[in-house]
């Protein structure tokens, strides 16, 4: 007895012992950090320029756009999720070598997120917080807080990537500019729930809202410093944020105040002062530079753009002697067309670009090129560049290729770089670079799913019909309403609100009985979805289902027994009344689903009947 009792307990150690390896094997395989990673970074297909440098030697170093692949997200965690709420989104930043072209990643110098209508967070001052690294690998984390008016579905926060590169050797001649790259981070956000009073208006930025009082009169000169000093005010709302707006044509080098962001807690009238240094390479005269402003309107936050006029002083251009070049032909992209109304992702088009030589004199050999940043359109013969052979003065040719539209593109317009090599009669040799946008529209894709009619409507009676609308497609569909049409019902039109893309909206449309269905009618009526498309276009979507309505029933139509009961429920206790009630509901449900039935299966036999004949 014993050495069975001692047998059993060791067994029991066995046991033990293999769940405690099982356990240690599954958490060596399943690392912690993957575990509260809801989601991974995505690949940026938006890279902006961000402004230049001055380099050590004096020099202009642009900043151009980078390579997808030289960045790469890693350790990506998203903790909370709900709109309103407090969103922290934590990641680390990696440069990539790329053997190819035999360069490193050097120094990963800034990132900060992508402030666009996309941009799913609220612009506070995390929003617009830059976090300055070092190294090829930088850790970053933010925590914002998510708008409030978001519906449940997937969003894309964008970082931006400011760094620079060397030659796999060390040495730095080759890559001495700063590069910029987009990199999107999707996040999953929960819409507050549904109430029943009618949603905000969403509040429009105005330029009547802001207005700027300019403290001096900003002036600069070409590798100096320029300052700029205003108040921004407004008579109704709170200023809290100005910030530069850096694009292409930003005239300050990147450095010292072009990342500075003024914030307040919300004032309405905030002085702003900056103190910028000015591009080597800046042409004489007024060039505008934009501020974008960040304030509460009525409980929204908002941005409003306000350009401030700067005079600019440039270099002096020396006059070379050139009698070979007496003046230096120009030739453009005028304009394009395509054969087709809208282009779709994976279609084939045919583009039509327009070459116009604005000089007095002819252009002869000229050669263009057409490129993609990442392979958006592709020719289909394969080849990406054409000939002509001269274009007279002040005269227009053009040139056709057939593309074809990559499958993966999203509803929004690509940018076509076209490269313009060409000569004068004098064999002097020109170039020119040129870009066109073409729009891509997805196709707007919806189901209609898990449609529910009314139970029981009879005439004078009202119902809800619900059901799921489904968007398929790659844009989201805006400012939707649906609406049921039918002989025997009526209804009001019921606003269900914006559905992103591959998420669903939720419908529930109250009909009224207006007239019973007939014998020989099945009861078919007309769901009707309207909703804008990614282009502003107002369209329609409509799909038939079956909803009955049987005749007013009276007291006549209860049976004599359920009268009696309802009559004689005075005295009865409060459970029996209860359970009378049920009963007499269960009782006319019943006499519904049996008159529905049998004019369902008389149609039917009239429909045998006729085929016999």
């Amino acid at each position: 007895m014993i050495q069975k009792m001692e047998d059993n307990i060791l067994k029991k150690k066995k046991l033990l012992l293999a769940v405690l390896l099982s356990l240690a094997m599954v958490t060596s395989v399943v690392p912690g950090q993957n575990l509260k990673t809801a989601w991974a970074a995505g690949e940026g297909d938006e890279q902006g320029n961000t402004g230049s440098l001055v380099g050590d030697d004096g020099m202009q170093s642009e900043v151009i756009n980078g390579n997808a692949a030289d960045i790469s997200f890693s350790n990506v965690s998203v903790s909370g999720s709900k709109a309103g709420g407090k969103v922290n989104v934590s990641f680390t930043v990696t440069g990539n070598r790329n053997s190819k072209k035999h360069y490193d990643i050097e120094n990963i110098e800034k990132i900060y997120p992508v402030l666009n209508d996309s941009f799913p967070f609220v612009m506070d001052n995390e929003a617009y917080r830059v976090t300055n690294g070092s190294g090829n690998s930088v850790s970053c984390s933010y925590t914002f807080r998510a708008k409030d008016n978001l519906d449940t579905a997937y969003y894309m926060a964008g970082f931006t990537v400011v760094y620079t590169r060397k030659a796999v050797d060390g040495s730095q001649t080759a890559y001495d500019s700063e590069y910029s790259l987009n990199k999107n981070i999707s996040v999953k956000l929960t819409g507050k729930p549904k109430a029943t009073e009618k949603p905000d208006v969403k509040q429009d930025a105005k330029d009547a809202d802001i207005s700027l009082k300019m403290r001096n009169t900003p002036y600069g000169v070409y590798g100096g410093s320029c300052a700029v000093s205003f108040v921004a005010s407004s008579k109704k709302y709170a200023i809290k944020s100005v910030v530069p707006v850096i694009d292409n044509n930003f005239p300050f080098a990147s450095t010292t105040d072009a990342y500075k962001v003024i914030r307040s807690a919300g004032t309405r009238n905030l002085s702003c002062s900056y103190n910028f240094k000015v591009k080597n390479n800046v042409s004489t005269g007024y060039q505008g530079v934009v501020f974008r402003i960040g304030y509460l309107k009525n409980g929204q936050a908002v941005t409003e753009d306000k350009t401030v006029n700067i005079e600019l002083k440039g270099k002096t251009q020396k006059n070379k002697a050139d009698k070979g070049k007496k003046s230096t032909p120009r030739v453009m992209v005028s304009g394009f067309t395509t054969d087709v109304k809208q282009v779709r992702p994976n279609g084939k088009f045919l583009l039509t670009l327009e070459l116009r030589n604005n000089a007095s004199q002819a252009v002869h050999n000229i050669k263009l090129t057409m490129s993609t940043e990442n392979g958006e359109f592709l020719p289909l013969s394969g080849a990406s560049t054409a000939y002509l052979d001269s274009i007279a003065a002040k005269s227009a040719a053009k040139v056709s290729f057939w593309m074809k539209a990559a499958a993966g593109l999203s509803s929004k317009s690509y940018q076509v770089t076209v490269k313009t090599e060409y000569e004068d009669g004098r064999a002097n040799g020109y170039n020119a670079e040129d870009h066109v946008s073409i729009p891509v529209v997805q196709k707007d894709r919806i189901s209609l799913t898990d449609v529910v009619p009314p139970d029981m409507l009879s005439v004078g009676g009202t119902g809800d019909l619900s059901f799921s609308i489904n968007n398929l497609g790659g844009s989201a569909l805006n400012n939707v309403s649906v609406i049921c049409k039918g002989k025997e019902i009526s209804c009001e039109k019921s606003f269900v609100g914006n559905i992103a893309a591959g998420a669903t909206g939720y419908a529930t449309v109250t009909l009224n009985g207006d007239q019973a269905t007939a014998d020989d009618s099945d009861g078919t009526c007309t769901i009707i979805v309207k909703y804008e498309n990614a282009s502003g276009e107002t369209k329609k979507y409509t799909e038939k289902t079956n909803v009955y309505v049987t005749e007013e029933m009276d007291d006549a139509d209860i049976p004599a027994g359920d009268t009696e009961d309802v009559q004689a429920k005075k005295g009865i206790p409060l459970a029996a009344k209860i359970a009378i009630g049920v009963a007499a509901v269960i009782v006319i449900i019943v006499i519904v689903r049996v008159i529905v039935k049998k004019r369902r299966k008389k149609k039917e036999e009239e429909l045998m009947d006729d085929e016999l004949l």
